[in-house]
């Protein structure tokens, strides 16, 4: 008797091992045709498994799509759901399904349902976004946007503009506070992208100026970006102060009509700093001597090639009146035709306001000195730049080492 009652017990245990042994087939090969992009995956997986819930939804959505949406769409996402109730995508689909037909307070809950059953992946956030965003919910639509920018930065080419929009728009700009009080991870390319296509320059300025950056100065980029358009827009006010706002301690300790005249500061190559390059044939740099006051000088070497060096220059922001350029220089065995100078000029114009006398040779340090006048119409940004002056091309072989220092100017009273 015993016998045949473990023998039926292992019958039953091998019965129920094969059921779940075949209820595990069933399911792994009903989720592997779900997996698979093909037109035949959703049948397939349903063939093996009725209640496939990937499969399931997909076959609702693509009938609810139809115009008008196909009956079956409905019991086929409800099914998905049954399925699964973690399917973050059915509920969407049969939301945006509900949406359709009229039943928005329906598929409003069912939106809610959705966003709450994170994390959210990149599809189900976009479908998401694009439902908050048809019910005029902006705010809802923005956290989701912010959410796949973070996850997936290839959505910027579609959101960027869709996000500019919303800045430039007086009533839905403040929206985007939430990003300025705390900007993510994105936010500077999205700055980047509104720098240059916006349309309003007080757009730019607004995203500038409100950024939340905890008490410490713009970086370099971002105010290389904001400068860049307040140049094209010739705000030339607004881009000296921009500059100004950018200064470390150090930094403002080289301000004067000539900024870092003495060579001593770091180069940035922003706004009215020193923009400076060294082109084939030249090495610009600025390095320590003798007989500087604050250590460094300016130091250019030509190698014997011909260039036409107008490499090192500087923005001012220079009233109408009468001023005075000084500095001090030195030569080593500086073999040009017609020498170096530092010539001075309005940037929308080709006239010479100021120009040094050649360098050239070989000379001890000296200083330098040439007065000059602002006009008052018609100047109102200038720039000084030093230049291997040439008429034609044999004359911009140069050869040598030129240094500069103490470069300044300062006002000259009126009589």
């Amino acid at each position: 008797m015993q016998g045949a009652i473990k023998a039926i017990k292992g019958g039953g245990l091998l019965l129920i091992a094969g059921i779940l042994a075949w209820r595990t087939l069933v399911t792994g090969l009903a989720d592997y045709y779900a997996g698979q992009d093909t037109p035949e995956a959703d049948a397939g997986a349903l063939r093996w498994r009725s209640d496939q819930p990937a499969a399931l939804s997909r076959q609702g959505q693509a009938l609810s799509e139809h115009d008008p949406p196909d009956p079956e769409a409905e019991s086929l996402l409800q099914a998905a759901i049954w399925a699964d109730p973690t399917n973050a995508l059915a509920y969407l689909g049969l939301a945006e399904l509900w949406q359709r037909v009229g039943f928005t307070e329906k598929a409003t809950r069912l939106v809610v349902i959705a966003d709450g059953l994170g994390p959210l992946r990149p599809p189900v956030l976009a479908r998401s976004a694009a439902f908050w965003l048809q019910q005029n919910r902006l705010d809802l639509t923005l956290a989701r946007w912010s959410m796949l920018l973070r996850t997936r930065p290839e959505n910027a080419a579609r959101l960027y503009p869709a996000l500019l929009q919303l800045a430039e728009n007086p009533l839905t700009r403040p929206l985007l506070q939430p990003f300025l009080a705390n900007p993510p991870e994105w936010w500077d390319g999205f700055f980047a992208y509104a720098v240059v296509n916006a349309i309003q320059l007080e757009t730019v300025t607004l995203l500038y100026q409100r950024r939340n950056r905890n008490g410490a100065l713009p970086e370099a980029a971002e105010q290389r970006l904001y400068l860049d358009r307040l140049w094209k827009e010739e705000r030339w006010l607004e881009a000296y102060l921009t500059w100004l706002g950018g200064l470390d301690a150090r930094q403002q300790s080289g301000l004067g009509n000539v900024y870092n005249g003495s060579f001593d500061l770091p180069i940035t190559n922003i706004g009215f700093d020193w923009r400076m390059a060294s082109p084939r044939g030249t090495t610009v740099e600025t390095i320590e001597t003798y007989n500087t006051r604050g250590g460094k000088a300016l130091h250019i070497n030509f190698n014997g090639e011909r260039v036409h060096f107008q490499h090192l220059y500087q923005y001012l922001y220079l009233e109408p009146g009468s001023y005075q350029l000084q500095g001090r220089a030195r030569v080593d065995s500086l073999h040009a035709e017609r020498g170096l100078r530092w010539r001075l000029r309005c940037t929308n114009a080709k006239a010479v306001l100021a120009e040094s006398e050649p360098f050239v040779g070989s000379d001890d340090w000296r200083s330098f000195k040439v007065d000059f006048t602002v006009p008052e119409r018609d100047c109102p940004l200038q720039w000084l730049r030093l230049e291997l002056e040439g008429r034609v091309e044999l004359e911009f072989e140069a050869q040598g080492d030129a240094w500069f220092d103490d470069l300044s100017i300062s006002r000259v009273e009126e009589n």
